[in-house]
């Protein structure tokens, strides 16, 4: 009986030690570099896991707060996030110089990042505990130079490029799959200030698209409003120019309107559009639109796929960064690709994500066939 009464206290202490642990475990965090005020992405994704079984594997937080310079700030954020008390993750940076100014953050801390949207080719290779999501520079800069020459039948092709990290990517790109096809650059140039007050823009805009013999396309590596404004000047100077902007140019109602008549004339590279009609896609639009407002752009989407990704992989293998890093490298390999809104996920260097070229006539944006 002694032996009895003595497993039966041991087994009642051990209950109460394991419930200790239990409350006082800490709530799985899943950090977010930037995030857009409500009402946003980040509505839908907590609407959708508060279907899941249990609700959200995680606690979603972003910095308290930023300081100092660009980098600095890149840096700092990346600190904070890896600093906090049951971290798990990170979904961002914003761009590929943000991403790569914080890596070494995350690399150090062993903290997983997904990153959305950025395209820099040097972000897969830096860190295995860095997992970009975008096509990568050299990805995209062979779909502009297919459709460019392909798809519109150009011989003559300028560039104009932003001078970090994203705008020297896709013009590398771009060149190479141009050589490699037989149909070099003709110009290329650095934006710079040609769209600052006393910037010089009528002779550094005269250098890519002179009136005689001008080029038959002006492919833009560059931010909106610098696209915009290089497509309002050149289609004012060469009315009939066509234009091809990269993929940080998403389309929106101000960019729209800032490019003036040559929006016509104008392509834009995109990760996802909100007129594709998959199931996966057409819940998503639809739950963006009614929570929202407005219809989805590309970069929502892939913030989407990106939290959702990592909060499968945390249901999957629980809360230990390294698990987490495992489930991602896995994906495509000993693990299936995660069907996310913008296609199939996987990781590393044979991947190969959707690309699409879209144009916008009469305010609706359609998908051009690309060959």
């Amino acid at each position: 009986m002694r032996a009895v009464e003595c497993r039966r206290r041991m087994l009642v202490a051990q209950v109460a030690v394991l419930g200790m642990f239990a409350c006082n475990r800490r709530p799985a965090i899943l950090g977010l570099v930037y995030r857009p005020p409500s009402p946003s992405v980040i509505d839908v994704v907590r609407e959708d896991l508060a279907r899941w079984p249990g609700g959200a594997p995680a606690e979603l937080r972003g910095p308290s707060s930023y300081l100092g310079t660009h980098a600095e700030r890149e840096v700092d954020g990346a600190a904070q996030l890896s600093a906090l008390p049951g971290i798990v993750a990170v979904v961002g940076h914003e761009d590929s110089r943000s991403t790569l100014l914080a890596a070494a953050v995350y690399h150090e801390a062993r903290i997983p990042l997904v990153v959305p949207t950025a395209t820099s080719r040097a972000i897969g290779a830096v860190s295995p505990w860095i997992f970009p999501l975008a096509p990568n520079d050299s990805q995209e800069g062979a779909f502009i130079a297919e459709f460019a020459t392909r798809g519109l039948g150009a011989h003559a092709i300028a560039l104009l490029y932003d001078n970090d990290e994203y705008g020297r990517g896709l013009r590398d790109g771009v060149r190479a799959a141009l050589a490699a096809a037989g149909t070099p650059l003709r110009a290329e140039a650095s934006i710079g200030a040609v769209c600052e007050p006393g910037g010089g823009s009528d002779a550094s805009l005269a250098l890519i698209a002179p009136r005689r013999n001008p080029p038959d396309i002006v492919v833009i590596a560059s931010r909106p409003r610098d696209a915009a404004c290089i497509v309002h000047q050149l289609g004012t100077r060469l009315p009939g120019l066509r234009f091809i902007a990269g993929d940080a140019v998403e389309i929106r109602d101000s960019v729209l309107a800032a490019m003036g008549p040559a929006v016509d004339s104008t392509y834009f590279v995109a990760f996802w559009h909100p007129g594709l009609t998959d199931e996966r896609s057409a819940t998503f639009t639809s739950a963006y639109r009614r929570l929202v407002g407005t219809a989805p752009t590309p970069g929502a989407a892939m913030q989407y796929d990106a939290i959702m990704l990592v909060m499968q992989a945390l249901h999957e293998v629980g809360p230990r960064p390294k698990a987490i890093q495992a489930y991602l490298t896995q994906l495509g390999k000993s693990r299936p690709a995660y069907q996310g809104v913008t296609g199939p996920i996987t990781f590393g260097a044979e991947r190969h994500r959707p690309l699409y070229m879209l144009r916008v006539r009469q305010g609706a944006t359609t998908a051009v066939p690309v060959p």
